[in-house]
């Protein structure tokens, strides 16, 4: 599965940055992604309401469920989503199939 993750860094990992500002934190992600037999693909700093956007692939979304522990379990995040990337046409071709079969409450 493909995924996108984003999220916002903790006071403490701001710390962490002022402290060392020549962390590499691409390759921190890479590590731990690699380790759980995923695939970083690309990882950016952004501006706005989240601090980071990272794209890759993992097996299943377990996968991607035990990175998110173990990120949050850090302390580095305050804030951590992860959302899989779908095929909207396959989405809409089991709907099609299947929109017959529901009907709304009377009211």
């Amino acid at each position: 599965m493909k995924f996108i993750a984003f999220g916002k860094y903790s006071n403490s990992a701001f710390a962490g940055f002022i402290a060392n500002p020549d962390q590499d934190r691409k390759a921190a992600v890479l590590n731990m992604m690699s380790k759980a037999g995923g695939k970083l693909e690309d990882f950016h700093l952004t501006r706005g309401q989240y601090d980071f956007v990272a794209i890759g692939e993992a097996d299943d979304f377990e996968t991607m469920g035990a990175v998110k522990m173990v990120a949050l379990s850090s302390g580095a995040f305050s804030e951590l989503e992860a959302l899989e990337i779908t095929d909207f046409n396959k989405i809409a071709k089991k709907a099609s199939s299947i929109v017959n079969s529901y009907k709304a409450p009377d009211a």
